[in-house]
């Protein structure tokens, strides 16, 4: 197969197939430049002293590839120097002209983290809960908090983590700093203005101290209302709450089960024939959500003179009506039968009493919530260098200084291809000769030439970075002063 070499000259026309990807095809300094690198390109080659083993697209793929090749740096250069102001903005848009300028939106979500973590703010949510200290029990389980919180499955499978354990006291510091009973008599809370008089002295008069001297006063209320008025203090053991001291009777709350033997109150007399009592009847049914007691009716022979509870149940309010049905009374076996339903009011004093110290609250955070917003999927956003959006650039922008980089690495890279097609054969035979073919300088210098020139384009880019330009500036400012500093003072005498 006869295969044309380069002839001397060429023609580019756009559109032609004669590049690998058509880029730069109707770029009209790219189309007037073409001819001019195949031109150059073949010159340093040798034409015409010997031939050159490649035709003109070959001149022109190498040329389109050395501009890609000039935009991938470029552009790699710019996501270094900008990635963190670029992170969060639109992919919609083409940034090979955008003037970008540092913001600090990257440092804010970055010091978020902090702020969560100190309590000052940030993206994940504090939330509240409380123990009910209960009469000497000393340890209270976190996980039982979770369970009774529905804070179970994979969304906390990795728990809380508790922040703070603490006493809050109904009014601000500044409202005790100013109470009437402190020994000055400024009025408290209407001093402090938290019931609308506006401050202390209604606008017509005011106490004037150091401003420092009352933020250590309303600092030290803040701390001493937080431990010597605390009940108790604390240490966290694995995922438990132990508190100091044990908590003692001293507080009772309702609880929801009857006092066994307690005698209930009847909404309504209830007549009965027979005398005796009637043991361990189950209700009926009740107003309230209750369960599981058992009640012993006792009668005088004219009415129902007394109920009481036998077994406690649960779930038991004040206020609640249980009945008891008067076909399960006259079914049982004692002698004695009721004319009527016997209904039973509950009250508090029929419940028994769970001794309890307060309560002590704590505030947490969930630890899957640290790592859940963390992380927001935006597929319209700049993420990552990956989807930064800069295309290749336009070679009719491009200064004279990265036109002549584009050149000379055009020149290497058809050194390569003109290497690679001799290497076909190592030599060719000639009549009582061979010749030996240049296959292995070429590849070599071609490789050596490309790795020198992009490390002398990255240097040259590195160079004018930001940082590198701020660094130079502060040096130049630094000299200017050096220098003005020779200069001698005039003396003016008036």
């Amino acid at each position: 197969m006869n295969i044309p070499i380069w002839p001397g000259t060429s023609k580019f026309v756009s559109g032609s197939g004669d590049t690998a990807f058509g880029f730069y095809d109707a770029q009209s300094d790219f189309q007037v430049d073409a001819d001019k690198v195949a031109n150059f390109c073949a010159r340093r080659l040798g034409y015409p002293l010997v031939d050159v083993e490649l035709q003109s697209g070959s001149f022109y793929t190498a040329f389109e590839e050395a501009i890609t090749t000039y935009g991938n740096e470029l552009y790699a250069y710019k996501v270094r120097d900008n990635q963190l102001s670029l992170e969060g903005a639109s992919t919609g848009s083409n940034l090979n002209n955008a003037l970008i300028t540092p913001n600090f939106e990257p440092i804010v979500r970055l010091t978020e983290m902090y702020g969560a973590e100190a309590g000052s703010g940030g993206n994940i949510p504090w939330y509240s809960g409380s123990f009910t200290l209960t009469s000497s029990v000393q340890d209270y389980s976190f996980q039982t908090f979770m369970t009774a919180s529905g804070y179970t499955g994979s969304d906390y499978d990795l728990g809380i983590e508790v922040k703070r354990v603490f006493y809050q006291p109904p009014l601000p510091a500044s409202a005790r700093y100013l109470d009437p009973y402190d020994g000055f008599g400024f009025g408290g809370a209407v001093a402090a203005g938290i019931i609308g008089f506006g401050g202390f002295g209604v606008g017509l008069g005011y106490l004037m101290a150091p401003l420092n001297y009352d933020l250590q006063v309303i600092q030290q209320i803040e701390m001493n209302e937080m431990i010597r008025m605390n009940n108790y203090s604390f240490e966290l053991l694995d995922d438990k709450l132990r508190v100091f001291p044990i908590p003692s009777t001293t507080n009772g709350e309702i609880g929801n089960s009857f006092v066994s033997g307690s005698s209930l109150t009847l909404s309504a007399s209830v007549s009965a024939t027979g005398t005796g009592t009637t043991v361990a009847l189950p209700q009926t049914s009740t107003d309230g959500s209750g369960s599981g007691a058992t009640f012993a009716i006792t009668a005088d022979g004219t009415k129902v003179s007394k109920v009481g509870a036998v077994a406690s149940g649960s779930g038991y309010k004040n206020g609640d009506i249980i009945t008891i049905s008067q076909a399960s009374v006259n079914a049982d076996a004692a002698a004695l039968n009721v004319g009527a339903d016997v209904k039973l009011i509950v009250k508090a004093a029929d419940l028994n009493e769970i001794c309890a110290g307060g309560k002590i609250w704590f505030q947490y955070i969930l630890r899957n919530e640290r790592i859940s917003r963390s992380i927001k999927q935006t597929p319209d956003k700049i993420t990552n260098v990956s989807n930064v959006p800069y295309t290749n650039p336009d070679y009719n922008q491009i200064n004279s200084i990265g036109r002549q980089w584009i050149f000379e690495y055009t020149l290497a890279i058809t050194k390569e291809m003109l290497g690679y097609v001799r290497g076909k054969y190592s030599s060719i035979p000639i009549p009582n000769a061979e010749v030996n073919l240049n296959q292995g300088d070429l590849i070599s210098a071609a490789t050596a030439e490309k790795a020198a020139l992009i490390d002398r384009l990255r240097t040259y880019f590195d160079e004018t970075s930001r940082q590198a330009l701020l660094n130079r500036r502060a040096s130049e400012a630094e000299s200017k002063m050096v220098e003005l500093q020779q200069v001698p003072y005039t003396i003016y005498i008036a």
